[in-house]
């Protein structure tokens, strides 16, 4: 059961990173890419105690996986609306050119309090000339997929996307599994064409805002 646990999270969570990574601040112009890399919060001035900070990524990202076609491997993937699917399928065909990106993880002490291990949280800095608002489109998972109920080899998994807690956009994965609900959050905000991104893991509405604003702010004083 444990193998069967660490693959649909797996999966979930590869998911919620292409979602991640199809955005990411402050101005009227784009950044530049050093712009990018100078805004990018650092371990220093990161406002939650106790994380760590991992190798920052620069530049554009590059094609990854859709999150649509991960999330059909999700069991139960089959139960999601035509409407949800269609949702899914607007964000592998998102037509965005990002000119700029810097990303940076960071990850907290493992509390042994979620199966997903220890909270981590995605920044991500970037902006973008033309195209859609990524931001939007993820957001509208949130009206357009229903709760799901799995049920397999012995194992009830619920799975929801639900709207971000704050001023920001975005959804919330919420998985309900083996008596825990776990939670992960891609919530974002634009600004002039430059976009600021949270992927979270293991952190509370509060906290995961907290980083968001922290992020705002550092671009805001460029």
């Amino acid at each position: 059961m444990h193998r069967r646990t660490t693959t649909t999270s797996g999966l979930v969570l590869s998911a919620v990173a292409c979602l991640g990574l199809s955005a990411c601040g402050g101005g009227d112009d784009p950044l530049t890419q050093e712009q990018a890399s100078q805004a990018l919060l650092t371990e220093e001035d990161f406002p939650l105690e106790g994380f760590t900070a991992g190798e920052v990524q620069e530049g554009a990202a590059e094609e990854d996986a859709a999150a649509g076609e991960l999330l059909e491997d999700v069991p139960g993937a089959d139960q999601f609306s035509d409407e949800c699917l269609d949702a899914l399928g607007t964000l592998e065909s998102l037509d965005a050119d990002f000119t700029a990106q810097s990303m940076v993880e960071f990850t907290g002490e493992d509390t042994g309090a979620s199966l997903l291990g220890p909270p981590t949280v995605q920044v991500i800095v970037a902006s973008m000339e033309e195209g859609d608002n990524p931001l939007e489109l993820i957001e509208s998972l949130n009206s357009a997929c229903d709760d799901i109920t799995v049920e397999e080899e012995g194992m009830s998994m619920t799975m929801g996307f639900n709207e971000v807690e704050g001023d920001a956009q975005g959804t919330t994965i919420s998985m309900g599994l083996l008596g825990q609900t776990l939670e992960v959050t891609v919530a974002g905000r634009e600004d002039g064409g430059n976009y600021t991104v949270v992927t979270a893991v293991g952190l509370s509405a509060e906290e995961l805002i907290s980083v968001l604003d922290a992020q705002d702010e550092k671009v805001a004083n460029l």
